[in-house]
């Protein structure tokens, strides 16, 4: 076993000190998870999760009919929604409604992937919007919120709403940044004045963790910017859950830690009582406590072929059966792909140096083992851990953000990730496509990058989604 660098052991001990409970003015209780050794450490400690009792209240959720409406805001590609489409329980499903986005390119992928998800169904379903009700949209306008209002009450009304506000002013670089007059980060005010015109049963809202300690007014004496939001949603009426749910624990090989708020409204007949230490959330369905473990980088992206730098080219067969009884993440994500195209197993093109780079990184391995290479990295010692990492075949992958910025490496290969395997580490089924041009065309490969950095795993709303099914 390799010995930590010195550097490496001051990063993480004071991540584990991050990792403790972190709590804002008294009510926001959750724990940190800042890195994966943290994360492994955690789940080795926790204690066998219970459920909740399934003698529980049921609310307006359980109504007779077997649909049931999302709103969704600030969709991006539409992750998050895909996961309540795709959810199912009992016979009854989530409809959704209206999908709200203000980016064109993104605009076109929603447009893109309803349009197919609607072909996989059987006829008269009908559980994503008509493709000329999918169009960029302000929500921040005035009448943009009447317009949502008017499809929920044509609609019956919004029994979910769900959204995660653009969170680039949580991030850690960007702590003290928030104030309610930054147009960056101010969309979080935009979220709950929805919440207060809609008045869902159930509200959903999902950001990075750094909205547990980013400072609602740029001061760290003030209320964090999520305790506002728990404290804000409160006065309209609603329970509210916050939880740091991992994406591993759901089936995703990637660790991804993500900050989601859930309101149960009153009105329902819930109360907190009704609800254990973990909330209205599924339990994990993998790791430690579950005794199902994790998914790896091996199981999701290891019947891809072998490509090389720059490649290019879609029609592709894959290097494995697509049916396997030992790898259901597999079967899972090919589901209704084309048999015999692969689409998107496709790379950015790297310098010869780049390569050379990759060539020296072992399996697990950074930016730290070819340190000596470095020379355009003007301040070396700032360089983030994650920067050149090679993923390891038994194991999760670690977050994917901007992989193409990041220079993630492939395990065995010495070429970047393709998009194709970017979206298996995130759970996107092989069907689901990323639009990177205006028109919805195939190009952009770095648009299609910049949209999965920036969307939720499908199998954690969906996990979500399937257990609010069952309330």
């Amino acid at each position: 076993m390799t010995r930590p660098t010195r550097k490496q052991e001051l990063s993480e001990n004071h991540s584990a000190k991050r990792g403790k409970r972190l709590s804002a003015g008294g009510s926001l209780d959750v724990q940190h998870r800042s890195n994966i050794t943290l994360a492994r450490l955690q789940d080795e400690s926790r204690v066998e999760i219970e459920t909740i009792s399934s003698s529980r209240p049921r609310g307006l959720l359980a109504k007779g009919s077997p649909f049931l409406n999302v709103v969704e805001l600030f969709a991006g590609a539409g992750g998050m929604g895909l996961g309540f489409i795709l959810a199912k329980h009992a016979g009854r499903r989530f409809r959704l409604i209206f999908s709200g986005e203000v980016h064109p390119i993104y605009v076109e992928t929603l447009k893109c992937n309803h349009g197919l998800f609607s072909r996989m169904q059987k006829p008269g379903a009908c559980l994503v919007p008509e493709q000329e009700n999918v169009h960029p949209i302000d929500l921040d306008k005035k009448n943009a919120l009447e317009h949502v209002a008017s499809v929920a009450r044509a609609a019956g009304g919004a029994d979910v709403l769900i959204g995660g506000p653009p969170c680039q002013g949580f991030s850690s670089a960007n702590r003290n940044s928030w104030s309610s007059d930054n147009p960056n980060n101010r969309l979080v005010d935009v979220f709950m004045r929805y919440v207060d015109k809609l008045r869902p049963p159930v509200f959903l809202m999902e950001n990075v963790q750094g909205i547990v300690w980013t400072a609602k007014n740029g001061n760290n004496n003030t209320l964090s910017v999520a305790e506002y939001v728990l404290r804000k949603m409160k006065t309209f009426g609603y329970l509210v859950f916050p939880k740091l749910l991992d994406a591993v624990w759901y089936g995703v090989p990637q660790y991804r830690t993500r900050f989601f708020l859930m309101g149960i409204h009153r009105d329902t007949g819930y109360c907190e009582e009704d609800f254990d230490d973990w909330g209205p959330f599924p339990t994990p369905t993998h790791g430690r406590s579950s005794g199902r473990p994790f998914v790896t980088t091996r199981e999701a992206i290891g019947d891809l072929p072998t490509i090389g730098n720059g490649h290019s080219v879609d029609e592709m067969d894959y290097c494995e059966p697509a049916t396997r009884a030992d790898n259901e993440f597999l079967s899972l994500m090919r589901k209704c792909a084309p048999k015999r195209e692969i689409l998107d197993h496709v790379t950015s093109r790297h310098a010869d140096y780049v390569i050379e780079r990759y060539k020296r990184i072992p399996a697990g391995g950074n930016w730290q083992d070819i340190s000596e290479m470095m020379s355009n990295y003007a301040q070396l010692e700032r360089t983030h851990s994650n920067i050149y990492r090679r993923l390891k075949w038994d194991e999760p992958s670690i977050t994917i953000g901007h992989y193409r910025k990041s220079m993630l490496v492939h395990p065995e290969q010495h070429r970047g990730l393709s998009l194709r395997e970017a979206c298996r580490l995130q759970s996107f089924p092989d069907w689901f496509r990323f639009a990177g041009t205006l028109d919805g065309k195939l190009g952009g490969l770095m648009h299609k990058q910049q949209q999965l950095a920036n969307a939720v795993c499908p199998l954690v709303s969906k996990a979500i989604a399937e257990y609010l099914l069952d309330l």
